[in-house]
């Protein structure tokens, strides 16, 4: 299927890369920043600060930190597009630096705030001038007992400019410049990695096999570099770590995202023990496809007329049907950013593999970023990265800059959402039994895909961490943890995993990216399920708590504000639900199956 080039049109940021409204704007923040630090530098601990000059302050802050961030987003979207292109790359270096240098300036801010008295900072929090600070001011307490000198971040911030950053360059560069020469039906082509992963969902068992090994391939011939990434980022966050009295390796991410140690530990514990649903599905699976056996390359094998075809305007329509039954406002900003130019799906050489949401500016649109190819993962990638921008257009509607970064614990609830909302439009639409088999089958494997494979990532992290602790793992030694883990999770349903699948753990950004991050994925998917069940339940009175929740940002906890619709995420019971709706489905399939 042959559809025109869809990506982005940047321009809202700047013309190009060489806009001369950049440079100025970087003369600006520069000297913005340097009177912002000659004026404020060593004053917040004034006995006399009263609310009114820390307001006034803070906007400051505000306003140079929302600028930079505008630069560093253009920055990032180009790059996403172009990381082959020189240029681009050095501009994309340039920005990075310019950002740290920033940071460095403006570091002293956050660290003085909590060098301000207890009982003044009581005083000064309950002022109503400073009302839409409030929760930033108290998160950034919290982080009281691990911040470390201003020299010493600032040192930390330097030196990750040639260190994890560079790093992640290096590991982004090699993984864009991979091609692969693939033989279709007597015909070679030469891929993308996204291109060439979207043969795991074909037919053809063997083509399916050959597709996931092409790929491996590279990461196997490229090892050692890989290796070497992998062990010195993550030694560099633990020595972070350890640096600023964090007890654990996740503890600083759980900080991050206002959970504590505990609530993460059970919810991946309690997922663990609840493995078996996934070993009962993929043997399911195996009945369905009638195969002996099935290879880890057999995950994502189309069953029945999942194999159709979507175009992107075909996946537009759909995905605005779908939310138009939520909530009208939701086609229009689907609409809206489609006219726009705000989303970029067409595969093409030095565009990155994966997929995201990015804000635009304060009160605009967000951007999309995905690899269309025309499947129904296409579909379903797309309607999630929709919902983090309708989350993004409602934070970026209804907040200050200060509170639009939102904890990982909530970021995928509009994603998520979004896609058990076009789920439901798909399975209404069904006529047949077979077709309802085949949107099950799929919807299942996506909620897998993140949970309980995400799960099995963060045990792979914590396992990594743990070595770490002793010494730096080799390649076999990851590699070994990688696939313990994912033999735990499939149980008997998947053959040679070891085998077939052992440097993936290369593959996965995440682990790089964000330590951690991973197990956000599988707390905010049993989340959303038991958010979408009140929605069923209470139909058109839920929308406006919904849309309340997306506004929200980082105005309030992920606590707070789940609890403002009835969620304790220290009550078990809760996560419970998640996990017994997934079982449901499952029984719901396997009576479809026994009925063919």
């Amino acid at each position: 299927m042959v559809e025109d080039l869809i990506k982005w049109d940047l321009s809202n940021f700047y013309k190009n890369i060489n806009d001369p409204s950049i440079d100025r704007d970087i003369e600006d923040i520069k000297n913005a920043s340097e009177e912002f630090y000659q004026k404020v530098k060593g004053k917040l601990e004034n006995p006399s600060l009263h609310p009114q000059q820390l307001i006034k302050w803070y906007q400051e802050y505000e306003k140079i930190s929302e600028k930079v961030f505008y630069l560093s987003i253009y920055s990032l979207l180009i790059y996403s597009i172009n990381s082959l292109d020189e240029s681009v790359k050095s501009f994309h270096a340039k920005i990075e630096d310019f950002k740290v240098a920033i940071q460095e300036k403006l570091l002293f801010f956050n660290l003085e705030l909590n060098m301000i008295s207890d009982e003044k900072f009581k005083e000064l929090i309950k002022a109503p001038e400073l009302n839409r600070y409030s929760h930033a001011l108290k998160f950034n307490r919290m982080k009281k007992k691990h911040q470390l000198s201003e020299k010493e971040e600032q040192l930390i911030l330097m030196k990750d400019i040639t260190g994890v950053k560079g790093f992640l360059n290096l590991y982004r560069e090699l993984k864009s410049s991979f091609l692969f020469d693939f033989e279709v039906d007597g015909k070679k082509k030469i891929l993308t990695e996204a291109e060439l992963f979207a043969f795991m969902y074909q037919q053809d068992k063997d083509l399916r096999y050959k597709a996931l090994q092409t790929m491996l391939t590279e990461y196997k011939n490229n090892e050692m570099i890989f290796t070497h990434i992998f062990t010195n980022i993550l030694k560099n966050w633990d020595l972070e770590n350890k640096k600023k009295n964090f007890i654990h390796p996740i503890s600083r991410r759980n900080l991050q995202n206002e959970v504590s140690d505990e609530i993460v530990e059970v919810l991946g514990n309690f997922t663990t023990e609840s493995n078996n649903i996934v070993e009962r599905y993929y043997n399911l699976k195996k009945k369905i496809l009638n195969l002996p056996e099935l290879h880890i390359s057999d995950i994502y094998a189309p069953i029945g007329q999942i194999t159709r075809e979507y175009s992107y305007q075909e996946t537009i329509e759909l995905i605005k049907t779908a939310t138009e039954k939520f909530h009208p406002e939701f086609k229009n900003i689907v609409e809206n950013m489609n006219k726009l130019n705000h989303i970029d799906v067409t595969p093409r050489k030095g565009k990155n593999r994966g997929a995201f949401c990015e804000y635009g500016k304060l009160k605009h649109y967000p951007f999309v970023f995905i690899n269309f190819t025309y499947n129904i993962d296409s579909v379903r990638a797309l309607a999630h990265e929709l919902g983090h921008a309708f989350h993004a257009f409602y934070i970026q509607r209804d907040q200050n800059f200060i509170n639009i970064q939102i904890s990982l614990v909530v970021a995928e609830i509009a994603s998520i959402f979004n896609e058990l909302l076009v789920t439901d439009l798909l399975l209404e639409t069904v006529d047949s039994k077979e077709e309802k088999i085949t949107l099950l089958c799929s919807f299942i494997e996506s909620k897998f895909a993140t949970s309980h494979r995400q799960n099995a990532f963060y045990h792979f992290e914590r396992k990594i961490h743990e070595i770490l602790e002793k010494k730096l793992p080799t390649a076999d030694e990851i590699k070994k943890a990688f696939v313990k883990e994912m033999e735990l999770m499939f149980g008997n349903s998947i053959s040679n995993i070891e085998k077939d699948y052992a440097s993936y753990c290369f593959v996965v950004p995440h682990f790089l990216h964000e330590p951690f991050y991973v197990y956000a994925y599988n707390m905010s998917n049993l989340l959303v399920i038991s958010i979408y069940q009140m929605y069923l339940e209470q139909k058109e009175k839920f929308v406006p708590k919904y849309l309340k929740l997306l506004s929200i940002g980082s105005s309030l906890s992920p606590e707070e504000m789940l609890s403002e619709i009835g969620i304790n995420l220290n009550d078990s019971s809760f996560w419970q639900k998640g996990i017994k709706y997934l079982s449901d489905k499952i029984d719901e399939l396997e009576k479809l199956v026994e009925k063919n």
